[in-house]
């Protein structure tokens, strides 16, 4: 027994070093925590768990020390029940969460996985993320669509580690690029989270504080709040997996868009913006930035594995400020072979890539400009599109971003209006660019700007743009508008606010 004794007492003394050699040579690499007595719950909490609407969870649901469970029905449990109190299984649950917590926070995130100040799904570089610990020393927020980039492992870890609060824009997106439920992906969240309307979360969340589920948001992993409540409106927690799928695509019908269509899975729907144009091209003309003003939104359909398969574009019709023949449409990312299907638009032809045309002529839309105050107002006009693409990109690929622009004709010469910075279509006649007023340099693939640096067309996350009256100038208008287009949009991003102070001269801001 003494020999045996000793034998032990050695192994310990060469244990904590032997364990030292391993990890020195991979000492960032992540494991995923044991949730032990939480394993089962979908919903835990401290102090109460409150719902509103027709939840679903699926997993049993918890609150410890507290007692307060409210709002089942109308919600609904599938696949487990409630506990409550220090002495129920919810006690022991918390003690295991408490762990997790712990062990999330101590494993170490290498250097360039600091994403302090970045936007998740929105800032280059994070839009798509390798298996991996991440931190953020303060607070996160998800944006767009986050795709974690599993290598086709849906059991990949990824780990969040959020010194504050972690918040998700509405409709926002974090799917996993198999198609998997992300049951190895862990959100530390040193305070508090709230989940915006219509997100589509992917991953387990231990928060040190609270969690808010709002509107219509949904989950595939577990909702943990250490310190008091989880509230839900409306929700669909998957934490435990439901095993019907009808359409075999690999993705669950509770989290499926589309459950009896196995060529689509995901609906990713992105916020409205507003385009704006000035019509006078490679002339400055009056710069009113009123000649056409459109606002769109999409929803971009993908498949399990988050292949681009679908697009349906939500287009309104605001002001058409001139007399010039105006059309409108749209460059997508894709090949224009791969296009078909198409309702609601034409499909140019002689085009390297997909443009749909809406209209070629913006007189035939409205019959008033919506730019002259005192005139009557002609009512916005919708536009809906949609079309098919085969052999698509991956949704982060493919993106948010598109290439709207104004079409006109000067005698035999298509000329068009783009964003700054967008390239034109296969159409336009390139020897327009840099005459006149037009600053473009073909050579750099610089394009539609003015000499002196601003930008034909402006584009703006927002769906109210209360633009300039005809004929006045944007920059009389708003006045911080010169030094946010010299500064490429990094400076003064709100500066078509007409609530902040000094923003705006009223008097030149067209109104109802």
């Amino acid at each position: 027994m003494l020999k045996l004794t000793k034998m032990k007492s050695s192994i310990f003394k060469i244990l904590p070093l032997f364990c030292l050699l391993i990890l020195s040579g991979n000492i960032f690499a992540q494991f995923a925590p044991d949730f032990g007595s939480a394993q089962t719950f979908g919903v835990l909490a401290a102090t109460t768990v409150t719902n509103t609407g027709l939840t679903k969870v699926s997993g049993s649901i918890g609150v410890s020390p507290g007692t307060a469970i409210t709002g089942f029905g109308p919600g609904v449990i599938e696949n487990g029940q409630t506990y409550s109190g220090a002495g129920s299984l919810a006690g022991l649950a918390q003690g295991s969460a408490q762990i997790v917590y712990n062990q999330l926070l101590a494993q170490a995130a290498p250097s360039a996985n600091n994403l302090t100040g970045k936007v998740l799904g929105e800032t280059a570089g994070t839009i798509s993320l390798s298996p991996g610990i991440y931190s953020f020393s303060s607070s996160a927020q998800i944006n767009a669509t986050l795709t974690l980039n599993d290598g086709g492992n849906p059991n990949a870890i990824f780990i969040f580690q959020i010194g504050s609060t972690l918040t998700t824009a509405s409709y926002s997106k974090v799917v996993m690029s198999s198609g998997g439920r992300g049951n190895n992906v862990f959100w530390q969240i040193g305070s508090s989270a709230t989940i915006g309307t219509y997100t589509n979360f992917c991953g387990n969340i231990i928060a040190h504080t609270s969690i808010t589920m709002t509107t219509g948001a949904t989950t595939t992993g577990k909702l943990i709040a250490l310190g008091a409540a989880v509230t839900m409106d409306t929700n669909n927690i998957a934490a435990i997996a439901l095993n019907a799928d009808t359409d075999g695509d690999g993705v669950t019908d509770n989290m499926d868009d589309f459950p009896n269509d196995a060529t689509k899975a995901f609906i990713n729907a992105s916020a409205g913006s507003t385009v704006a144009f000035e019509d006078q091209w490679p002339s400055k003309g009056d710069f009113d930035m009123n000649d056409l003003v459109m606002v769109s939104k999409y929803d971009v359909i993908t498949n399990a594995q988050n292949v681009v398969v679908q697009v349906k574009g939500y287009y309104t019709l605001i002001a058409t400020g001139g007399s010039t023949t105006n059309g409108f449409g749209v460059e997508f990312p894709v090949p224009r072979t791969s296009i078909s299907n198409v309702t609601g638009g034409l499909l140019e032809a002689r085009q390297d890539k997909a443009v749909i045309i809406l209209f070629n002529n913006m007189r035939d839309e409205m019959a008033t400009w919506n730019t002259r105050p005192g005139e009557a107002k002609t009512a916005p006009k919708t536009y809906n599109i949609t079309f098919d693409i085969a052999n698509g990109p991956n949704l982060n690929v493919f993106g948010n971003d598109y290439n709207p622009f104004i079409i006109k004709y000067g005698g035999f010469s298509r000329l068009e209006v783009h964003l700054a910075g967008k390239t034109p279509t296969n159409l336009v006649d390139p020897a327009i660019f840099g005459t006149q007023d037009d600053g473009s340099n073909v050579a750099l693939g610089q394009y539609y700007i003015t000499k002196t640096g601003l930008p034909y067309a402006i584009s703006l996350p927002t769906e109210v743009f209360n633009y300039p009256t005809e004929g006045t100038d944007i920059s009389k208008a708003f006045t911080n508008f010169v030094r946010w287009a010299e500064s490429s949009g990094s400076l003064i991003t709100d500066w078509y606010s007409t609530t902040n102070l000094g923003y705006t001269n009223p008097s030149l801001i067209y109104t109802n």
